[in-house]
C-alpha cells in the first residue's frame, strides 16, 4: 500500500483526462434526480427517498473532496463520505425500503462520475476513506464497548488488587516482591532505554548514559541466586514459611526490626514500582507506535486525514450518547431492531461505531462485485458510475412495478436509467474527447434534446399500450403480468445497449 501510496503524484500526472463534460453530467443527474423522486411518489416512500438523496449529494461530494492534494480537504472529504453511508444506514434503520435505497445510490454514482473522474484515481482516495474509516470505527467500537461494560477497569481491578494482595501478605512476600521488581528494573531498562533514546533529540545520547553505567542483565546472575530466589518462593508458598522468616527477622534483634519496617513501609516498593511501571508504558507506547506506522503507511498526515470520518463519527456518537441519555430508547421504538437492549449492553458509542464499521467493510467488498457486475454495460470504465446509476433505476422500477406501483412511473424510471446511461456516456466519451473543458454545449444539448424526446416518446407510447390493453377483458393472475412486465424491461434495456454498441 504504501508504494502505491507514493507512487500516487507520478500516476495521477500519467494518466489522461477521463471527467464528463459538464452539461450532459449535469442532465444526466437531474434526469436520475427527477426519476428518483417520481419512483419514490409511485412507491409511498417519497421520505426514504429524500433522505437518500441527501446522502448521496453528501458522498458525492465528499469523494469529490478525497481528490484534493491538501489534507485538509481530504478530511473533509472523509468525513462527507462516511456521512453520505451514515444517510443510508439511517434510511435503512429507519424502516425505507429498497427503492430508497436504490434511487440514492443511483444518484450517488451519477453525481460522482459527472463531477470526477470514475477511474482509479477516484477509487484510491474513496476507497482509503473508506477503508481508514472503518479501521478506526472498529478499533473504537471494541474500545467503547469496553470502557462502557466495565471490561477494563474490572481487568485492572483484578489484577491489581490481585498482585498488591499476594505481594504485600507479609514480609517474605514482601521481600520477593522488592527483588522481583529490581530484576524487572534491570532488564526493561536495557529494552526501554534504546527506545526512548530514539524518541529523544539526536544530542541526547541516553543509551550512553544509562546502559554504561546499568549494565545488569537478568541473564549475568549467577544460578546460586536462581535458587535462593525459588526457595524463599517455595517458602512463601507454605502455611510455615512466613512465620519462619518473621522468627528469623526476630532474631536479628534492632536490625531486624529495621529490615521488616522497611519491607512492610513500601518506601522502596513504591519507587521501584513506578519505574517498571514506567518502563512498561514505554513498551506499551512502542507497540501502539509500530501498530500506528503499519496502518498509516509512508504518508501519516494522509493516512489520518482519510481516516477523519471515522473520528467525527466517533467523537458525535460520544457527544450524542452524554448530551441525550434517552436517544436509544426512541430509536428503540421508530425501528425493526432492539437498538436500546443494544445500547443498553455496550453502550451508544460502540453500537454507533460497530454499525457503520460494518456498514464500511460491506461497501468496500461490495465494490470490486459492482464493478464486475457493471462492467458489460459501461463504454469505458470512467463511464461506470452512470452505468451504475442506470442499473440502480431499473431494478429500483422493477421493484415499483413489483409493489403495485404506477405504470407510467414505471416507465419513466426505465427511459430515465436509458438516457441516464447515453449521457452519461456520451460526456464521458467527449470529456476524453475534447477535454471536459471544451466548448462542445450545442452539440451536447442537442443529443440530450434528442435522447430525452425519445425517452418521452417511449413512456407516453408505453402508457398509451397499457391504457388500451386495460379496456380489454382480460385478466391473467397478477404474478404472470409482473413478470411479463419485468422481462419487457429488462428486454428494454438490453435492446438500447445492443443497439448502442452497434
Amino acid at each position: 500500500m504504501s508504494r502505491v501510496e507514493s507512487d500516487f503524484g507520478s500516476e495521477t500526472a500519467s494518466v489522461p483526462e477521463r471527467r464528463a463534460t459538464r452539461f450532459s453530467g449535469t442532465v444526466a443527474v437531474l434526469v436520475a434526480l427527477l426519476a428518483g423522486l417520481a419512483l419514490g411518489v409511485a412507491d409511498g416512500s417519497l421520505g426514504p427517498v429524500l433522505g437518500s438523496l441527501f446522502g448521496a449529494v453528501l458522498a458525492a461530494l465528499g469523494v469529490r473532496a478525497a481528490q484534493s492534494a491538501t489534507n485538509a480537504r481530504r478530511a473533509v472529504g472523509s468525513v462527507g463520505v462516511v456521512a453520505g453511508v451514515a444517510a443510508f444506514a439511517g434510511v435503512a434503520l429507519l424502516g425505507g425500503q429498497a427503492v430508497a435505497l436504490l434511487v440514492g445510490a443511483a444518484v450517488a454514482a451519477a453525481a460522482i462520475d459527472a463531477t470526477v473522474s470514475f477511474d482509479a484515481r477516484v477509487e484510491r482516495p474513496a476507497v482509503r476513506a473508506v477503508w481508514r474509516s472503518a479501521t478506526v470505527l472498529a478499533v473504537g467500537s471494541v474500545l467503547a464497548a469496553g470502557i462502557s461494560a466495565g471490561v477494563f477497569v474490572a481487568l485492572f481491578q483484578f489484577v491489581g488488587s490481585g498482585l498488591v494482595d499476594v505481594a504485600s501478605a507479609n514480609a517474605l512476600a514482601r521481600l520477593i516482591t522488592l527483588q522481583v521488581e529490581i530484576l524487572l528494573l534491570a532488564e526493561l531498562v536495557h529494552w526501554a532505554v534504546p527506545i526512548l533514546d530514539r524518541w529523544l533529540p539526536e544530542d541526547r545520547d541516553l543509551r550512553a548514559a544509562t546502559l554504561d553505567r546499568f549494565d545488569v542483565r537478568v541473564e549475568d546472575l549467577p544460578r546460586a541466586y536462581w535458587l535462593v530466589l525459588g526457595l524463599q518462593v517455595v517458602l512463601a508458598l507454605t502455611s510455615w514459611g512466613p512465620r519462619w522468616f518473621a522468627g528469623f527477622l526476630e532474631l536479628l534483634s534492632v536490625l531486624g526490626d529495621v529490615i521488616e519496617l522497611v519491607l512492610l513501609s513500601g518506601v522502596l516498593h513504591v519507587p521501584l514500582a513506578v519505574l517498571v511501571a514506567g518502563l512498561v508504558g514505554v513498551l506499551l507506547a512502542r507497540v501502539l507506535q509500530s501498530l500506528f506506522v503499519a496502518w498509516a503507511g509512508s504518508d501519516p498526515p494522509r493516512s489520518v486525514a482519510h481516516a477523519t470520518g471515522g473520528l467525527v463519527t466517533i467523537a458525535v456518537a460520544t457527544l450524542l450518547a452524554a448530551a441525550f441519555p434517552g436517544i436509544a430508547d426512541a430509536l428503540g421504538g421508530t425501528s425493526g431492531l432492539d437498538v436500546a437492549a443494544t445500547v443498553g449492553s455496550v453502550g451508544l458509542t460502540a453500537t454507533v461505531s460497530g454499525a457503520m464499521a460494518a456498514t464500511l467493510f460491506a461497501v468496500a467488498a461490495a465494490r470490486r462485485a459492482l464493478a464486475v457486475a457493471v462492467a458489460p454495460w459501461a463504454a469505458t470504465n470512467s463511464a461506470s458510475g452512470f452505468a451504475v446509476a442506470g442499473g440502480a433505476l431499473v431494478v429500483a422500477s422493477l421493484v415499483v412495478a413489483l409493489d403495485g406501483g404506477s405504470a407510467l412511473a414505471v416507465f419513466a424510471g426505465v427511459a430515465a436509467a436509458l438516457v441516464v446511461h447515453d449521457l452519461g456516456t456520451n460526456a464521458v466519451e467527449l470529456g476524453a474527447q475534447v477535454g471536459p473543458e471544451a466548448e462542445t454545449r450545442a452539440g451536447e444539448a442537442a443529443h440530450a434534446v434528442g435522447t430525452l424526446v425519445v425517452g418521452a416518446g417511449g413512456v407516453a407510447l408505453a402508457g398509451l399500450t397499457a391504457f388500451v390493453m386495460g379496456s380489454v377483458e382480460s385478466s391473467p393472475p397478477a404474478w404472470r403480468a409482473r413478470l411479463a412486465v419485468a422481462l419487457l424491461l429488462v428486454a428494454v434495456v438490453c435492446f438500447a445497449v445492443l443497439f448502442e454498441r452497434e
